[in-house]
């Protein structure tokens, strides 16, 4: 029996691949499977259907390789209302030959309520999550065939491919080690976040900066379906002139993974230390607890992270708890990714009051409301773009003293708009070059605190 996955790749052992059609697996010779390939998944339709020109159009472009003219020839037709299986699974393996693997899983996924395509149709769906690097969505799909698919053959390549995602998760721990670093040059036309008006020149509040960032985990015991990992970062910003703006954090991390009752599941404990212009701003202990799953042709993501501060010399207002409330969505979009987020963020902190009795509060709640973008240009190169909307009130009543004597009492409120442009171009699966334009429009019902800024950097990042 062939152990590569069947379907849509050629074997890179043997001389043999199997081709899926309505009624089983068919054997045939790799030299021959390209050419056949569209003809097994569209044979039974073309002698049907009253538009059997556009089909065998798209079968013709499929064998010539032209997998995009095939698409739109596929395409066209359920725009003018097709909508058979036989087309969705088209459609699917056509996406996959482009390497549009997010799209062609949710075509995928549509079969899977059809008894006649259910089996396969969920085949593809674990090859299109190999495809994704998603080994866990993967080895589901594969099980769930081997324990239901009517095609003794099929349920073969399914177990083959379970072990063979065993053996490379074996291989995975033997490595243990997994890393990002990322290096970028940038430019910031207000790094004081000062209200505009405050900005005595043209020139005040602007400055060139560098950013580093490290990330990396070590799984200390078992797998990424059970198991234990120590992970971290550290990132750094430094001016060019403004040095008391420099900011340095690092962070620690011990978590447990498990996958429980359909879920992806994580819980640990982090420590982070923040440090402004050299000094120390906080420390902070932070329980981590998050559960992911596939819901349909998207995953769903929840968090909850509370967690203690402790502020440095000089920042002892920030003493307290901040506890965070985090939903994602992600799903298949276009060509492309979306991902849907909300975040409540409620902090309880010691506050600062002065001896005049003046009182400011740092425990804001906030809502964080957003959603990005992201899909490919060409093969190497992406784009993404994001808006993030976040609302805050602050605990308590701001007092402050004039000169005069008067005091100003206020509870201060803001709403922040953030949107980002980003872009990345893949020299090699493991480097990259990167682009990022970040804007940020903050407004207060005072208005010392309302300001807009812009962010440019460019970078390249390198995984390890």
């Amino acid at each position: 029996m062939c152990p590569a996955p069947g379907g849509l790749l050629p074997c890179r052992d043997c001389n043999w691949q199997y081709g899926y059609g309505k009624h089983g697996v068919k054997k045939v010779k790799v030299k021959d499977y390209l050419q056949r390939l569209a003809l097994l998944a569209v044979l039974g339709v073309t002698s049907q259907s009253p538009v059997a020109a556009e089909f065998e159009d798209g079968v013709k472009a499929f064998r010539a390789s032209d997998y995009q003219r095939a698409l739109l020839a596929f395409s066209s037709l359920e725009a003018r209302g097709n909508n058979s299986a036989r087309l969705k699974y088209n459609i699917g393996v056509t996406l996959v030959k482009l390497g549009r693997y997010r799209e062609a899983a949710s075509y995928f996924y549509q079969l899977l309520d059809d008894p006649e395509w259910r089996d396969l149709a969920r085949y593809n769906l674990a090859l299109t999550a190999e495809k994704r690097d998603r080994p866990l969505l993967a080895a589901r799909h594969y099980r769930k065939v081997t324990e239901t698919a009517d095609s003794e053959k099929l349920r073969k390549l399914a177990s083959s491919r379970l072990n063979a995602l065993a053996a490379d998760d074996r291989g995975a721990i033997h490595r243990q080690w997994l890393g990002l670093a990322s290096l970028s040059a940038g430019y910031d036309n207000n790094a004081y976040a000062l209200q505009n008006e405050l900005l005595a020149d043209v020139e005040m509040g602007e400055d060139s900066f560098t950013e580093g960032f490290v990330w990396g985990q070590y799984r200390v015991r078992g797998t990424p379906a059970d198991g234990w990992r120590l992970h971290g970062y550290a990132f750094s910003r430094r001016y060019r002139e403004l040095e008391s703006l420099n900011l340095n954090s690092v962070s620690a991390a011990l978590s447990r993974d498990k996958h429980w009752q359909g879920w992806d599941t994580e819980v640990g404990l982090a420590g982070e230390f923040i440090y402004l212009g050299g000094d120390q701003v906080s420390r902070q202990v932070n329980l981590v607890s998050r559960l992911t799953r596939n819901l349909g042709i998207g995953s769903l993501s929840l968090s909850y992270l509370p967690g203690y501060y402790l502020g440095g010399e000089g920042y002892e207002y920030l003493d307290g708890w901040r506890q965070r409330v985090a939903l994602k969505w992600r799903r298949p979009l276009l060509a492309g990714e979306l991902l849907a987020f909300y975040q409540y963020d409620s902090n309880d902190r010691a506050d600062l009051e002065r001896e005049a009795q003046d009182y400011y509060s740092y425990s804001p709640a906030r809502h964080s409301l957003g959603s990005e973008l992201e899909w490919p240009i060409l093969g190497r190169w992406t784009l993404s773009a994001g808006m993030e909307f976040r609302q805050s009130v602050y605990d308590g009543t701001n007092r402050i003293t004039r000169d005069d004597g008067s005091v100003i009492s206020y509870q201060r409120e803001s709403d922040r708009l953030k949107s980002w442009i980003e872009t990345r171009y893949r020299l090699s699966p493991r480097f990259s070059l990167d682009g990022k334009v970040v804007n940020i429009d903050n407004r207060e019902n005072r208005d010392i605190y309302t300001f807009d800024k812009t962010e440019f950097s460019l970078g390249v990042s390198y995984v390890f």
